[in-house]
C-alpha cells in the first residue's frame, strides 16, 4: 500500500461524513470534545549559559502566549471500516487515507513535507474547509451485527515506551470486556517487538492479551472494527457536539479559533487537549495495581535509567550534585526498566515527587498521582523539537508538571542545536538547572508539611 500524497486533498484523505466507509458502531457517542481539568504546567529556562538562557525564556514566552488556558478531552469510539487496508501504521478507507489520532498526524506531517509549496498548501485547507461546509450529517451508525469481525489498531513501532503508551496501549480499552473471540491486530511497520509491549497488554487488560497478535505485513479487510480519535474530526466536520462544547462555560475562546487543519492550530490542541482513550488507559491500569503494592514503593524519585540492556544511551552529565542533595532530602534512584508493568504504575502512585531527565520513560505521568509534581530536565534541543509531547499524559493525571531547561551534554557550539533528527543528545545539569529543582523540591515538600496531619518523618518512609 502507498499512498500518493500529490494527488488533489480530497482524493488523498478520507473525509468523515462526507466519504462512505467509517460508522459508529452502537452506541453513538453523545459527545466528541468536553472540558477537563488539566495539569499545572511550568517552564523555566537554566542554562548557565546567558546566551543560551535568553534563548529559552524567549520560547517559554512564546509558547506561554500560545497556549490555550482551558484543556479538554477529545472522545475515542469504536469504529467499523469497510474496505480498509492496514499498513505502515496507518490505514486507507478506500483509496484514502484515513486521518486517526496520532497516525493520522504522522501522515498530516508527511503530507506537508512533500506539498510545502503555498498553493498546495492553500488546496489543502481549502478541501478541509469544504468538507466542514459539506459534511453537517454525523457518522452514521453500524446497523449489523460485528461481534464477528477482527479489531485492527495502528502501532507506530514495537520498541518505543512513548509512542506505544500514549498512543495505542489505550486504545485497546473499548475492546477490554469483548468476548467475541476475534483476533485484535495492532498493525506496526516492522516486527520490531520489544518484550515490555505484551507484557503491559497483558498487566493491564488481561481479559484480552491472549488474543492480540502484531501483525507487520499489510492486511486488508473487507470490515474491521477499529478505534476512532477525533482528534482529526474536530476541523473535518462542522459536527454540533463539537460547536456545543466550545461554548461551554469556563472554556477558554481561543478554542474556537484553534479547530483548524493548518500545523500551528493543531499543535495548539494538541497541547491542551487528552484523548478518552488516555484517560480510560489509566483508569484500567490503577485498577489493576494492588494498595500495598503502592504503600511499599518510595515517595520521592529520581528516575534512573539502565543504558546497558535495550535503551538507547543517551547519557547525562552534571547531575552528581544534584543526586547527592536529593538523597540527603530522602530521594531514591529507581530504574524503571528494573520494575513489571505494575510496579511502575505503582510507583507513580506512590511518588509525591518524580525527577526525570528528558526520556520516553516520562510516558509514565499517565499513572502520575493527581497533585504530584514532576520535574523533567530538558535541554534547547527537547524544547526545540519534543516539548508539549508529554502533555497529555500530564494532563490525564492532573499531576504538577515542571520543565527545567538545562544544556545540552557535550554541546561546544551554542549557535547551533542540532534537530533531534540528527539524534537526541544527552542533558548536562548545570549549576542553574541544579539550584532550580532543588528550589522546586524544597517548595514541595515544605507545602507538603504545612498540610494538616502532616507527619515530620521522612516523605519515603
Amino acid at each position: 500500500m502507498k499512498v500518493d500524497l500529490a494527488r488533489p486533498p480530497m482524493s488523498t484523505f478520507h473525509m468523515p461524513g462526507l466519504h462512505p466507509g467509517l460508522s459508529y458502531l452502537p452506541p453513538r457517542p453523545g459527545w466528541i470534545l468536553r472540558p477537563a481539568e488539566g495539569a499545572r504546567v511550568r517552564l523555566f529556562a537554566e542554562s548557565d549559559n546567558p546566551k543560551l538562557r535568553r534563548a529559552q525564556q524567549n520560547a517559554i514566552d512564546r509558547q506561554q502566549r500560545r497556549m490555550l488556558a482551558s484543556v479538554m478531552e477529545i472522545n475515542c469510539a469504536p469504529v467499523l471500516l469497510e474496505d480498509a487496508t492496514f499498513r505502515h501504521g496507518f490505514a486507507l478507507i478506500g483509496e484514502r487515507a484515513w486521518l486517526n489520532g496520532a497516525a493520522g498526524g504522522r501522515l498530516r506531517t508527511r503530507y506537508d513535507q512533500q506539498n510545502q509549496a503555498e498553493w498546495r498548501q492553500a488546496r489543502l485547507h481549502d478541501a478541509f474547509r469544504r468538507a466542514r461546509g459539506a459534511a453537517d450529517q454525523t457518522l452514521p451508525v453500524w446497523k449489523e451485527p460485528a461481534d464477528d469481525l477482527p479489531i485492527a489498531i495502528e502501532l507506530k513501532n514495537g520498541f518505543n515506551y512513548y509512542h506505544f503508551t500514549v498512543e495505542t496501549l489505550g486504545c485497546l480499552a473499548p475492546f477490554a470486556d469483548d468476548d467475541s473471540g476475534q483476533p485484535i491486530n495492532l498493525h506496526l511497520p516492522q516486527d520490531n517487538v520489544r518484550g515490555f509491549i505484551p507484557d503491559f497488554i497483558a498487566a493491564v487488560f488481561p481479559g484480552i492479551a491472549d488474543r492480540v497478535a502484531f501483525v507487520a505485513n499489510g492486511r486488508s479487510y473487507d470490515r474491521v472494527r477499529a478505534h476512532y480519535s477525533h482528534r482529526h474530526y474536530l476541523y473535518q466536520t462542522a459536527d454540533e457536539r463539537i460547536r456545543a462544547a466550545i461554548a461551554e462555560p469556563g472554556v477558554d475562546p481561543a478554542w474556537a479559533k484553534q479547530l483548524r487543519s493548518e500545523t500551528q492550530h493543531r499543535k495548539a490542541v494538541a497541547t491542551a487537549s487528552y484523548d478518552s482513550s488516555l484517560r480510560l488507559l489509566r483508569e484500567h491500569a490503577l485498577r489493576q495495581v494492588p494498595g500495598k503494592l503502592v504503600e511499599e514503593r518510595p515517595r520521592l524519585v529520581w528516575m534512573g535509567r539502565d543504558e546497558s540492556g535495550e535503551a538507547r544511551a543517551r547519557g547525562i552529565t552534571g547531575h552528581k550534585p544534584l543526586l547527592a542533595e536529593l538523597s540527603a532530602r530522602g530521594f531514591e534512584v529507581v530504574a524503571f526498566e528494573h520494575l513489571g508493568p505494575l510496579e511502575q504504575i505503582a510507583q507513580m502512585q506512590a511518588a509525591d515527587i518524580l525527577i526525570a531527565p528528558h526520556g520516553a520513560g516520562l510516558a509514565n505521568m499517565v499513572y502520575a498521582k493527581s497533585g504530584a509534581l514532576v520535574i523533567e530536565i530538558g535541554t534547547r534541543q527537547t524544547q526545540l523539537h519534543r516539548w508539549g509531547d508529554l502533555l497529555p499524559a500530564a494532563h490525564v493525571s492532573r499531576c504538577h508538571y515542571d520543565t527545567v531547561f538545562a544544556d545540552v551534554a557535550g554541546l561546544s557550539d551554542l549557535a547551533r542545536v542540532p534537530p533531534v533528527s540528527e539524534g537526541l543528545l544527552g542533558v548536562h545539569v548545570g549549576r542553574n538547572a541544579t539550584r532550580r529543582i532543588l528550589d522546586l523540591v524544597d517548595e514541595a515538600l515544605a507545602q507538603d508539611a504545612s498540610q494538616p496531619g502532616a507527619s515530620s518523618s521522612p516523605r519515603n518512609s
